[in-house]
């Protein structure tokens, strides 16, 4: 369907109709809440815990503890970090293409791209990049998931518009993608929105990055979802066993018996005296505070929390180092994690896919132009950054070298602490310089 016929047969082929009954439809709020609710969850620790009530002791009203736990934050950023925090992705393929398309992303730095991608893509379940060029670069716009209103064809589930909406300074601003145009509206000079400006469209729709989602097909699925009740869990037990804990010292004061002397037994203070009939008594009742169940209930929804979130416990639990343990070992630690960089490469690619056709769009207009079997060559190749054992790489590495079977190149890509670049550049005035004087000997 194309969108003409969409906006005829849903909105009487009026355009602002269109514009503003989509943003204001409810599927599309309904999902932008969605994502609104994770920003803010992280962005500003709206967490379960917060909403949980005061409670009644001794006659007041106390605040009770409500202990927010940010491991979403930690999970994130160790999921993007894995996968790009070391090695940004590398294009391999025809040479000639491959030096186009690696300047292209050095003039745009598409590491940095690539990055805020998979933040989002994490955070989210999904995000969008619109490609463009200007002054000569082919560069990126990431557009917010919040403030992003795709629109697809009920039939085939394609993308047939894309309108970007956010509200500043009392206005609210439209921008309208198609497939051949770029149009901007605002309401700035009333209630009903106008159009600002138009342009050609030469790259298309933005590029839609999603994770994979049961239920809708449309739109991805945050992982957040995965794992948010196991932490609000985490955080209420906490909280609890923080006020039962300090309670627990506390107590209740209980008088027992006839007081001799005339005076209430004080909410607050230590060392007050007392005069009780000889049948009297008085001491401090509490609750039984089994820390072993606490360990045990929170330890098994931290390991949970692992499980789920695909990252090593022994992160999780404040590792900081992996000594004395071999690759195979290593990996093994490590193998829910590199499953999921896995899975993230490949919603990673869909979108890269789609992003050399915009870029070689670009270059066709401006008369750089390649064959398809050299373009479709192209691959994408990912480093995720596991802790390895230096020595046996070393090793190994070692060998394949005295065999030549493999490069000094390769070598360095592999050595974390060696700046490539610089070290490539070095040694290849290393090598000039043997060579002139083996010719002064001569």
């Amino acid at each position: 369907m194309e969108l003409q016929e969409y906006i005829n047969n849903r909105y009487d082929g009026q355009f602002k109709k269109f514009i503003i009954e989509e943003v204001n439809s409810v599927p599309q709020q309904a999902h932008v809440r969605d994502i609104v609710e994770i920003k803010e969850y992280l962005g500003k620790n709206q967490h379960k815990i917060n909403t949980r009530p005061n409670e009644v002791f001794n006659g007041k009203e106390i605040e009770v503890e409500r202990i927010t736990l940010n491991y979403a934050k930690q999970i994130i950023n160790f999921s993007v970090n894995f996968l790009l925090g070391k090695s940004p992705v590398q294009l391999s393929g025809k040479e000639n293409v491959v030096n186009e398309l690696s300047r292209l992303y050095k003039k745009g730095k598409y590491h940095k791209t690539d990055y805020k991608i998979l933040s989002d893509l994490i955070r989210y379940g999904e995000t969008f990049e619109y490609v463009y060029h200007k002054d000569g670069k082919i560069l990126s716009q990431i557009i917010d998931p919040s403030e992003s209103f795709p629109i697809y064809d009920p039939e085939t589930q394609e993308m047939i518009a894309f309108i970007q909406y956010f509200h500043s300074d009392y206005t609210d601003f439209y921008i309208v993608f198609t497939d051949d145009m770029v149009y901007k509206y605002n309401n700035s000079q009333g209630e009903d929105i106008r159009l600002v400006s138009q342009r050609p469209n030469f790259t298309g729709l933005p590029i839609h990055y999603k994770t994979e989602n049961e239920t809708d097909s449309t739109h991805g699925f945050s992982e957040i979802n995965d794992y948010i009740d196991i932490l609000d869990s985490m955080e209420h037990l906490l909280s609890k066993a923080v006020d039962g804990y300090y309670r627990h010292i506390m107590g209740t004061p209980v008088s027992i018996g006839q007081q001799l002397t005339n005076v209430d037994i004080p909410k607050h203070g230590n060392g007050i005296g007392l005069a009780l009939d000889d049948d009297g008594d008085f001491k401090y009742v509490t609750n039984p505070f089994s820390h072993q169940a606490f360990k045990e209930l929170y330890g098994t929804l931290k390991n949970a929390l692992g499980d789920i979130s695909s990252m090593p416990n022994v992160l999780l639990n404040g590792g900081s180092t992996i000594s004395n343990v071999g690759d195979v070992a290593i990996e093994s630690i490590f193998y829910l994690a590199l499953i999921k960089s896995n899975l993230n490469s490949k919603y990673l690619q869909d979108g890269f896919e789609i992003r050399l056709e915009r870029m070689r769009k670009v270059l066709e207009m401006q008369g750089v132009t390649f064959d398809d079997d050299d373009y479709e060559s192209v691959q994408f190749v990912f480093s995720p950054n596991m802790p390895k054992n230096m020595k046996e790489l070393t090793d190994i590495m070692k060998e394949l070298r005295e065999i030549d079977a493999i490069s000094t190149e390769t070598i360095l890509d592999n050595v974390s602490f060696i700046d490539k670049v610089s070290e490539m550049e070095r040694l290849i005035k290393e090598g000039v310089k043997q060579g002139n004087n083996d010719e002064d000997e001569e």
